[in-house]
């Protein structure tokens, strides 16, 4: 009996209206014509791509992994650095699991997972700036010895995560883990279809070069798993991991209680002082707060000034586990009016102002309420998928994990999300 293999492949940002788009392209109609599609899935808050990976990777909510942001709150810097590290997470991946089951891994560009139990590993890291050298980050918080083989062959991007160069890149490596590796269980992560919708917006022609442009990538993975006699035995996961909602205006909550002596920004994105703070998750945002006084002094100047700061919602953190399964060190979640982009700085000026006048040329972002917008999709196409099987409503991104396994034979017992069978034969 030949062994099971899987590729699953996370489109990012790639959404349910995304796919009809997709079906024109010839890879993705003809994953398409023959799945089992999972639709409107439910992702996790906020829906920011680093915790929606790890909720992926792990089968649990950010409430248990204690991933809630693309980057660690350090209350004395603005310069926070990502969570790159499997260890950051609070629950083992759907790796260390594969791995008790004698299955062998890889991992190209999945978020948080440097250092992590993975047999053939290029993490998403970078280093000083993400235009910085990739090479010997790679190499700290990877596979080295495979990393420092391919390299001649897929060179370095010289623009860093610039779009479409970079997942042409990241295709170059998996072809290459593919090739020299042939790990039974491989995940991929690209993201030029979510870099399209920040920069250009949710309807732009970017958009639709860049779901041709992972059509062209998904055709060499395809290829590359034909070339090494793979490709029958290998099922072929497509999935997502959140919509995007358009960007209208910039608030900046940390100005007004910069304003209020609650902090105080220093040089190189220093804080010297602070008593509360706000931490931007785009479209929503975390308030600390350094004691319970500081704290209720901050909610209530942000509850007074919520218009003028485009804040629909405080959520208080101990809502929250209800609310969005989720909770953390934070005092309480800031909800955004539609359109609204938090900004962490906290110099002098305005508390909001368009978003074409702010600092960052965002048309689209996320990290919003995920019951909202677009919705992410899940699909399996191969031997064991149910083809033809239609999942509308109830599928949610912590159910993935656990379905791929139960895809490849084994369990993750204990976590959050469920095995969804109705997509397998």
């Amino acid at each position: 009996m030949t062994q099971k293999r899987a590729l699953v492949l996370s489109i990012d940002a790639m959404t349910d209206l995304d796919l009809e788009v997709a079906r024109e392209y010839p890879h993705f109609s003809e994953i398409l014509s023959h799945c089992a599609l999972a639709t409107n899935v439910e992702s996790v808050f906020p829906s920011l791509t680093y915790p929606c990976h790890v909720a992926m990777a792990t089968g649990c909510t950010p409430m248990h992994t204690g991933i809630y942001n693309n980057e660690a709150f350090l209350p004395d810097t603005f310069r926070r650095p990502w969570y790159f590290y499997a260890s950051q997470i609070a629950r083992p991946t759907i790796f260390a699991y594969a791995a008790k089951a004698g299955i062998s891994t890889g991992c190209v560009m999945w978020p948080c997972m440097g250092k992590g139990p993975i047999d053939t590993l290029v993490p998403e890291i970078w280093g000083e700036t993400p235009d910085a050298p990739f090479l010997e980050p790679f190499c700290g918080a990877g596979s080295e010895a495979f990393i420092r083989e391919i390299w001649p062959v897929v060179g370095e991007i010289a623009h860093g995560f610039h779009q479409p160069e970079f997942d042409t890149f990241v295709c170059r490596i998996a072809e290459e883990a593919i090739r020299r590796c042939r790990p039974e269980m491989l995940y991929v992560h690209m993201c030029q279809i979510d870099n399209a919708k920040h920069y250009r917006g949710l309807n732009s022609p970017e958009r639709i070069r860049a779901i041709e442009n992972t059509d062209a990538l998904l055709g060499r993975l395809l290829a590359a798993l034909e070339r090494e006699g793979l490709r029958e035995d290998t099922h072929i996961v497509l999935c997502s991991d959140h919509g995007q909602m358009p960007v209208e205006r910039v608030s900046y909550p940390n100005r007004l209680l910069a304003a209020h002596g609650l902090l105080a920004a220093g040089d190189g994105g220093a804080i010297p002082q602070w008593q509360a703070q706000v931490q931007s998750a785009c479209l929503s945002a975390f308030v600390y707060a350094e004691n319970a006084q500081a704290e209720r002094r901050a909610l209530r100047l942000l509850q007074e000034n919520s218009a003028a700061l485009g804040i629909a919602q405080i959520l208080p953190r101990a809502e929250c586990p209800a609310q969005f399964q989720l909770d953390g060190a934070f005092s309480a979640v800031l909800l955004g009016t539609p359109g609204t982009y938090f900004h962490n700085a906290a110099d002098s000026g305005v508390l909001m102002e368009r978003g074409e006048d702010g600092p960052l040329p965002y048309r689209a972002n996320h990290g919003h309420d995920p019951r909202l917008g677009e919705k992410p999709f899940f699909l399996i196409n191969g031997r064991d998928a149910a083809v033809g099987a239609r999942i509308n409503h109830g599928f949610r991104l912590i159910d993935e994990a656990p379905t791929v396994a139960a895809l490849m034979g084994f369990e993750m017992p204990g976590v959050d999300g469920q095995a969804c069978m109705g997509l397998l034969r």
